[in-house]
């Protein structure tokens, strides 16, 4: 899907004095995956809450179960993103 840009600040970014648009769907599994419940209006319950995760014993299923529960409330398969979120988090690590 082909969408506004967000910058690593999460401000718009624009290109030319533009919105800059472009493929989006990792930004916005970013998006999710960086929320809480209650943070989206349309779907209250959208939101893993991956800080309660920092700092506290758990295991890489536990995370990848809350992951994969709030990415379908947002129609996305977690296994087909799987290895794109990997890379990511490579990347920017």
């Amino acid at each position: 899907m082909k969408d506004i840009l967000l910058d690593e600040n999460n401000d718009i970014k624009t290109l030319n004095g533009d919105f800059d648009t472009h493929e989006s769907e990792m930004q916005e599994v970013a998006l999710i995956l960086q929320s809480v419940q209650g943070e989206w209006k349309q779907s209250p319950l959208l939101g893993p809450n991956l800080y309660q995760f920092i700092k506290g014993k758990t295991d890489k299923v536990a995370v990848e179960r809350e992951m994969r529960i709030h990415l379908a409330l947002d129609e996305k398969d977690f296994e087909n993103l799987k290895t794109k979120i990997e890379t990511q988090i490579k990347n920017d690590g």
